[in-house]
Formats: structure tokens, C-alpha cells, sequence
């Protein structure tokens, strides 16, 4: 599980050293904001990805939970299904 969900993640390029027996889970949607992410970006980033690991050795999801403090996160209950939906959108279009 690997947090990629801003700029201060970095680049995919450590992902080149992530064994061949190691399925990588990518965390590209933000848990912290409601920032709206959507299918065809989060294709672009996966495909990035890919050219480190292959597609059939990645998988998806939000870079953390939706309530990752005391406080939690300003986050609506429909900016979190939104969220989620988004993922198995993204996840049906890439692995099918």
C-alpha cells in the first residue's frame, strides 16, 4: 500500500524495486480533501504506474481511511461514497 494521492508523494519510480512476487496497491484518491478525482485521471496515473510494475500486479484505492485523525477529516458522507465509487469505476475500466 503505497500513498500517491499529491505531489509530495513523489514519482512512481521506486516502484521498480518492488519484488516480482508483490501486488502494489495504489492510494491516488484523497481521503483528507474532497478534491474530486476522476476516472480517466486516475487511468492516467495507473498507466504511469505501470511502466514500473505491471497491471496485473496493481491494484486501487483511497490513500487511507476516510477518518484518520480524532477529528476526522472534512469529508461529507457523499464525498466518501463519491470516493468509493470512483475506485470501482476506475478499477472495472483498467482490470475489467
Amino acid at each position: 500500500m503505497l500513498e500517491y494521492d499529491d505531489e509530495r508523494s513523489g514519482s512512481f519510480e521506486p516502484l521498480k524495486d518492488v519484488p516480482d512476487d508483490k501486488i502494489v496497491v495504489l492510494g491516488l484518491v484523497a481521503t483528507k480533501t474532497p478534491r474530486r478525482e476522476t476516472v480517466e485521471d486516475l487511468a492516467v496515473r495507473i498507466k504511469e504506474a505501470s511502466q514500473y510494475v505491471p497491471l496485473e500486479r496493481m491494484a486501487l484505492s483511497p490513500q487511507c481511511g476516510f477518518s484518520t485523525s480524532i477529528l476526522g477529516n472534512r469529508l461529507s458522507l457523499e464525498d466518501q461514497k463519491r470516493k468509493l465509487k470512483v475506485v470501482v469505476q476506475t478499477a472495472r475500466k483498467i482490470w475489467g
